[in-house]
């Protein structure tokens, strides 16, 4: 079989089984009988590969039986009768018809001020629907974010699969890309090894979620922070770094780093320092991995992590500004510092799957700076980064903190959270 024909079954098998299992559950308990999903032709929609579609109204009714009607009415419809997941097929014009023949009280629209994937209704569009549903429907339109947010964090078996490859895909080119077959200290640049990454996804048909991303150097013996913050800047002996990468496939995404360090002549291991940094990066992992339970809120979620942190003799930092935008402790010595001293851990625990954006996947966040997903429930099958930060003052830098940024990618099941592939595990050394 061919690999894009492959592809193109998987992804229609996943539109199948969500359609018949998810789908009822994710309508149901939001109160909502009809969703309709408007997708105008030209104006790229989040839920495009979800739904099978570029264009049309994407209808969902729920007539109280075992499974969802769907219906899409544009005005090319036999792509969608390929699918074999859609019930009725039709013209835009029907639209009116169509809703006031099953006389909804309560109709999902794509739009939403909460999250921008539960919003690709464009406002031309908005008013053509609501003219064509006149203004008894119109007062029934709700938000469809709830009903989109639960449809997609509930993971198939058959998604679960798909993504952990791509994740161990991800993994194994980030791995490969911190190490001597890509690096080589006082010669290769941060860029290039930003557009090797991007060589291999293009030769595997793969993109990246991050576009052209490229390592970052967490700490230089030779270099200063001004120096090293640019792109061109050439990878020296002594450099701690780290690498985030996603990559974007077959509508999942992935988001995670791997962190190296480059030996300087003579050594064959991380400095001490740096080294017992990371095994209290580790141990601060453990303890924030029993604590994620299917059942709880990322508000609950986060306020135990923290007390439970605090209870081992870590110190939680409650975050309420991303750490990308300056949130967390600063890196300099503490006052009247002592060693080894105490680790003081963020977190930011996210939701993952459809994308390694954090900022526009659906599903709750174990996070302070992200309050409005707080009170969402985390549910089995949920994929998510398992990303914080740990830093722990280093006598080998004067009391100056090492600041590890772990992130993995894994799943939280009623057994607990799991990972999908070899989690990080180790400093890369680069030779």
């Amino acid at each position: 079989m061919s690999k894009a024909r492959k592809q193109w079954e998987t992804l229609n098998q996943i539109r199948k089984e969500k359609f018949d299992t998810i789908l009822p559950l994710a309508m149901r308990e939001n109160n909502i009988d009809m969703w309709i999903h408007v997708i105008r032709e030209g104006n790229p929609d989040p839920l495009n590969i979800d739904l099978g579609g570029d264009f049309g109204y994407f209808i969902f009714t729920d007539r109280g039986e075992d499974r969802i009607e769907r219906a899409v009415l544009g005005w090319f419809t036999e792509d969608y009768e390929q699918l074999g997941v859609y019930d009725i097929f039709g013209s835009e014009d029907e639209l009116a018809k169509f809703v006031i023949e099953r006389n909804p009280q309560r109709i999902a629209v794509n739009m939403s001020d909460w999250i921008a994937v539960a919003d690709g209704i464009s406002y031309s569009s908005y008013n053509k629907l609501t003219k064509e549903l006149g203004e008894r429907y119109t007062e029934r339109i709700v938000s469809a974010e709830n009903v989109i947010t639960d449809f997609r964090t509930r993971r198939l078996p058959l998604e679960i699969e798909v993504y952990s490859e791509l994740c161990e895909v991800t993994r194994q080119l980030l791995e490969r890309a911190l190490s001597n077959e890509v690096i080589t200290p006082g010669i290769t640049t941060l860029e290039d090894v930003g557009w090797w990454m991007e060589d291999q996804l293009l030769e595997q048909g793969m993109r990246s979620t991050f576009h052209m991303a490229t390592p970052m150097i967490i700490n230089s013996e030779k270099s200063r922070r001004e120096d090293y913050r640019p792109v061109e800047y050439i990878i020296q002996r002594g450099d701690l770094m780290q690498y985030d990468y996603g990559i974007d496939h077959m509508n999942f995404g992935t988001d995670f780093k791997r962190v190296a360090y480059v030996l300087k002549e003579g050594e064959s291991s991380v400095p001490e320092g740096i080294q017992y940094a990371w095994d209290q990066a580790l141990r601060a992992r453990e303890v924030i991995k029993t604590n994620i339970k299917v059942g709880q809120t990322a508000g609950y979620t986060l306020n135990k992590v923290g007390r439970a942190l605090d209870e081992v003799g870590f110190e939680y930092i409650h975050l309420t500004l991303d750490p990308m935008l300056g949130g967390g402790p600063s890196l300099e010595p503490n006052e009247n510092q002592e060693f080894p001293g105490k680790t003081e851990i963020t977190v930011d625990c996210h939701c993952v799957g459809n994308t390694g954006n954090s900022e526009v996947a659906v599903g709750p966040s174990i996070a302070g700076f992200r309050p409005d997903r707080a009170h969402l429930i985390i549910k089995p099958n949920n994929l998510f980064a398992f990303e914080f930060i740990a830093y722990t003052p280093n006598p080998e830098w004067g009391g100056r903190k090492v600041r590890f940024n772990i992130e993995d990618d894994a799943i939280v099941t009623e057994m607990g959270v799991e990972w999908l592939y070899p989690p990080n595990e180790k400093i890369l050394l680069i030779h």
